[in-house]
This record gives structure tokens, sequence and C-alpha cells, in this order.
């Protein structure tokens, strides 16, 4: 019986382990039939990417620029005399030609004034004439006077000899004397008369010329009661209404001129050099704007005589080529800057720079990274190109246009296409 139970309990405890056993061998044999992946190798990865295809040519380098339309004929309108306003031809905003009238002021007093003016002159021209008729008489009395002395003075010579004769009383004597005095005194007033008339005639000659110039202000100011455009132009403002009295200096409209637009851009430093550089060889430095659907073309007229404090770069004055636009004054334009023109520049796409200084040129389907000077921005068809340069490209290298964040010498890459072809297909 113990036997028996003995042998129980050692199947109890062997029973596991067999069956342990008997799974690890199961699991080991279905190892040893597991069938065996054929051995692969890795392959690299090729990266899809697109290329432009380089051609070097003389490019001119462009700015973008902000531009402000402005004239420098804005003319300020003040009123000449003291009247009050008649009437409102023109208002502000509209449009006008040279010598329209904006502004119409009373002119009864200036009227007024004139008719004194004239009088003035009349009388002064009339007293020039009386002097003139004066002193031809004058002349004429003083050789009669001159002959009234000869013959005083025959007689008292005739006078002093009965004297001497004693034929004559010194009473008749005296008498001769006197009237030979007499005579002398009437031929000296006349002679005086006759001496003074050239100063008389310049005075009353320069009175006529001070009258004369009244007389041509007053005229002058009687035309200004009628306020007039200067040039052709867009009024600005008008600062008086009808009926108002206005005062010599006061300010009445403000008008500029359409026909001078200009624009004013601020040019940067580092290209104001070679912007004055063209100006001073007469070379033509030129820009396009956007006004609308209208593209238009300006050429820089001139720089700046100085640079404002804190500014950045120097004003550039634009004008238009042609007609000038009809657009309100200082207006804001987004201007393109042509710069001179320099030999050997490649064009390529913004995305294919690479830490403001890198290329990478693709050769046997591999990156290459290439070092190149950055020359400038042109802006074609809408889209920004970027202008480089260096003496490791040359025209026919494809240089790679899409963004990689893992770009890097030696970096497995297909091109598939071309970001030329690409533009074309837009």
């Amino acid at each position: 019986m113990q036997e028996s139970k003995r042998f129980r309990i050692t199947k109890r405890r062997l029973l596991p382990l067999i069956l342990i056993a008997i799974a690890v061998a199961l699991i080991f044999v279905m190892a040893l039939l597991k069938p065996v992946p054929p051995e692969s190798t890795a392959k690299e990865k090729a990266w899809p990417v697109q290329t432009v295809t380089l051609d070097a040519q003389s490019r001119s380098p462009q700015l973008r620029l902000l531009g402000r339309i402005e004239t420098p004929y804005q003319s300020t309108l003040s009123a000449s005399v003291t009247a009050n306003v008649e009437a409102l031809p023109r208002l502000e905003g509209q449009t006008v030609e040279r010598d329209d009238v904006l502004i119409e002021l009373d002119d009864t007093e200036v009227k007024l004034l004139v008719a004194q003016r004239e009088a003035d002159v009349a009388e002064l021209e009339s007293q020039l004439k009386q002097e003139q008729n004066q002193i031809a008489s004058d002349k004429r009395l003083l050789a009669r006077e001159k002959e009234l002395v000869a013959i005083a003075q025959s007689g008292l010579d005739r006078e002093n000899k009965l004297q001497a004769s004693k034929l004559s009383s010194q009473s008749r004597t005296d008498q001769a004397s006197q009237s030979l005095q007499a005579a002398e005194i009437s031929m000296v007033n006349r002679e005086l008369a006759v001496a003074n008339h050239d100063s008389r005639r310049q005075s009353l000659q320069a009175k006529l010329a001070r009258a004369e110039a009244l007389l041509e202000q007053s005229r002058l100011d009687l035309e200004r009661t009628e306020i007039r455009a200067p040039f052709a132009g867009v009024i600005v403002s008008i600062q008086v209404s009808p009926g108002e009295r206005v005062r010599p200096g006061e300010v009445l409209a403000t008008l500029y001129s359409t026909r001078d637009l200009e624009v004013r851009a601020q040019i940067p430093m580092q290209q104001a050099g070679f912007v004055a550089q063209s100006l001073n060889k007469s070379e033509p430095v030129t820009a396009q704007a956007k006004l609308g659907q209208t593209t238009l073309n300006l050429t820089l007229n001139r720089l700046s005589g100085q640079v404002n404090a804190g500014a950045g770069g120097i004003d550039g004055l634009f004008r238009f080529e042609g007609e000038a636009p009809a657009a309100a004054l200082n207006r804001t334009l987004d201007l393109t800057l042509n710069l001179p023109s320099q030999p050997g520049l490649f064009a390529v796409p913004v995305s294919a720079l690479y830490d403001e200084h890198t290329l990478y040129r693709v050769t046997d389907g591999r990156l290459e990274s290439v070092e190149v000077q950055l020359a400038g921005d042109r802006f074609e068809k809408g889209r920004q190109q970027l202008l480089v340069r260096s003496d490791a490209l040359k025209t026919g290298d494809p240089i790679l246009t899409t963004q990689l964040p893992n770009a890097i010498s030696g970096l497995k890459v297909e091109r598939m296409g071309s970001a030329d072809s690409t533009e074309q297909a837009q």
C-alpha cells in the first residue's frame, strides 16, 4: 500500500515536468521547421526633386520700394486785395485748366480805385503839357525882354550924354536907369523860368510815372479779383465761401499740377551709390509701378539733396514716362527699381537658396553644395527670383529647387522635373 502511495505521489510530480519537456520539444521542432526568409540588402532611397538649369547673363537686380506721388508744383493762392467773395465757379477735387477762374471777388471797390488812378494820371499829363507850352512862351518872351533891356540901355546911354552936355536933367537920367533895371530884372526872371524848365518837367514826369505805376497796380488788382489757376491741375481745397471778406495775404485755395507728378521713394544706402553713379554717367535708371491694372514706367530724375535723420537711405524722385496718370496726390505705389546691369549672374528661384549663401548642384544623381554670392532680387511674371554669382557654377548646371530638410552634399536624389518647365506650364 505504501509503495502504491509513493508511486502515485511521484507520478503527480513528474507529470508537469513531462508536459513542460514535451512543450519545449514542440517549440524547438517548430523553430527548426520555420521557413527562413531570403536575405535582402538595404537599398538607398533617392529623394524626388525638381531642378532649374542655370543660364549666365547680364541681369539687372531689382528692388521693391514703396513710393508716394507728389509734385513740385503745388500752389497756395492768396488774396491780393480787400474784397468780398462773390462766387466759387470751381470746388475742391475738380480738375481745372490753366487760367480757369477758381474764385470771383467783388470788384466794385477796385474799379473805383482804378478810376481815381486814371484821373491822377490825366491831371499830371495835363500839367506836363502846360509846362511844355509855358517853356515855349517863356523862350519867346525872353527874346523880347532882351530887346527891352537893350532899348533901356540905349535910353540910359542917351540920357547920360545929354546930361553931360547940360541938355537933360538928373531926374530923366534916373528914370532911364530905373527902366533899365526893371527890364533887366524881368529878363533875369524869365531866364530863371527857362532854366528851371527841365527840373519842373522832370518832376512832373516823375509824378506821372508814379501815378501810372499806381494805375497799373490798381488794374492788376482788378484782374486779381478773379483768382485763376496758374497751371492745369486739381483743386486740393477752397478755404472761403461767398460773402466772406478777404484781405491781402489771406489764403483762398490750394491746387497742384497733374502734369508734373513724380514719385518719391527711399533707395537703401547699399544701392544708392550704384544709382548715383548711373545718374552721373547719364545712364537711365528705370522703375515700374502698378496702378490698378495698368503698369506704369518711370525714370529716376534725381536724388534728394539730403538724407533725413534716422533714414536708412536717400530719397529718389521718379518721373512718369509719357503722360502722368490720373492719380491723387500722396497716393502710395509699389515700385520695382531696376538697378544697373551686372554680367555673369544666374537667376534661381527663392527655394533654391540654403543658408543664404548655398546652392546644391545635382551631379550624377547626388547633391553637391556650392557657395554663392547673392547679388539681389528680380521679379518676373509676379515671381521673385534670386540673382547669384559663383565661379564654381556655369551655364547648364542643374540646381536643386526643392527645399529638402535633410539636404547635404552626397544625398542621392532623382530629378522629377524642371522648375523652368513648371513655370512655362503655369
